[in-house]
């Protein structure tokens, strides 16, 4: 799936997906979830995606509640329901389930009987007020219809396809904007991928406080930082990033929000090939996705920020079976060490969980 993206997006996003899979894997074939059990008990409920299905993770128990194409839950206000990608080799569409995974309706309608004129859905979010959901999507280029450059749209829950308005306008071939992170204050934090003037792509967090025909957008981190894949803390005051720096590795990092600008970061995890972050119902530690031995599977794994209680280790887990918007952010400080760093906890073993989709977690 990754190879046939990568074909047609442009390079900045499907470059960095490409980091996640950069070391050749050694044969290995990773379990179902729903076949195991985590290492560790996570409070609250999970939502978390490996090859093409859906598993909910609640009571130190995997359950698999969708497969067939599925990935990128996002949970909605409630609680109650999930919007959900499932996507093909040629176009993927946007779903509302419920909790067990059942799908409720199809929100995006992308497939055309010329596939030339497919597009794609992905990274759904529910705004802070539970009326819109906030997604990438691929505004066809007339004089390219094989060009894929991703902008970020928003529509509302209970309507139709047809009442999405645009809110990002991406820079021409990078692969466009993606992970879109709807703030309470109304805003919107998302993704941005760029060319630096030698050709190498970057990522840069960008804040958008209405659509871009409305508002000029505003770069929250520089390109030397190359951050993407902002996840908001509930209490709306932190952000936990990954940054790469331009390098096939990165640092998992959180810094401070005030709904405007970044304080300084504080790196957590550093040479390592992380991704997908995601808080804790408390906020008081997130779990991430990280590679782990020969096979180069991703794993996930818990790591405590604040105070608070350890998670619970489980019985030995069975494993049988552009001119829109400003170009550059003002310099933040430099981001330090955590000066003792805790210690990140693997929740799962013997498991492939998609890179590209952050588990939902309340």
């Amino acid at each position: 799936m990754l190879l046939l993206l990568m074909g047609s997006f442009g390079l900045g996003v499907y470059g960095y997906l490409g980091t996640l899979k950069a070391t050749p894997k050694i044969t290995a074939h990773a379990i179902l979830p729903s076949h195991t059990k985590p290492k560790f008990f996570l409070p609250g409920t999970m939502f978390i995606a490996q090859g093409g299905s859906i598993f909910r993770l609640k009571g130190g128990q995997f359950t698999q509640i969708a497969s067939g194409g599925w990935t990128q839950p996002g949970v909605t206000l409630d609680h109650n329901h999930l919007v959900a990608v499932q996507r093909t080799t040629s176009e993927s569409d946007l779903y509302l389930l419920d909790i067990d995974g059942h799908v409720i309706k199809q929100l995006t309608h992308n497939a055309n009987r010329n596939t030339s004129f497919n597009h794609w859905s992905f990274f759904p979010r529910v705004s802070a007020d539970g009326q819109n959901v906030f997604y990438s999507y691929d505004p066809k280029d007339p004089s390219n219809l094989h060009r894929v450059d991703l902008a970020v749209y928003a529509m509302p829950l209970n309507g139709t396809q047809s009442r999405a308005r645009r809110w990002t306008d991406p820079f021409n071939l990078s692969g466009g904007d993606v992970h879109p992170l709807p703030l309470a204050n109304g805003g919107l934090l998302y993704t941005k991928y760029n060319f630096d003037a030698q050709g190498h792509s970057y990522s840069q967090l960008w804040l958008q406080r209405a659509p871009f025909t409305v508002a000029v957008g505003k770069a929250l981190t520089t390109p030397q930082e190359s951050c993407s894949q902002a996840a908001l803390s509930p209490d709306g005051k932190r952000i936990a990033m990954i940054c790469s720096g331009g390098q096939q590795v990165g640092r998992l990092e959180i810094a401070s929000f005030d709904g405007a600008t970044l304080g300084p970061a504080t790196v957590l995890v550093d040479g390592q090939l992380c991704a997908a972050p995601a808080w804790s119902p408390d906020g008081n530690g997130l779990a991430y996705l990280a590679p782990v031995g020969p096979a180069g599977h991703f794993q996930l794994f818990y790591l405590p920020v604040l105070p608070g209680p350890t998670p619970t280790p489980i019985a030995a887990a069975s494993a049988t079976a552009r001119g829109t918007a400003t170009a550059t952010a003002g310099a933040r400080p430099l981001p330090t060490p955590t000066p003792a760093p805790p210690t990140p906890l693997q929740v799962s073993a013997d498991l492939d969980f998609d890179t590209t989709a952050p588990p939902a977690w309340f």
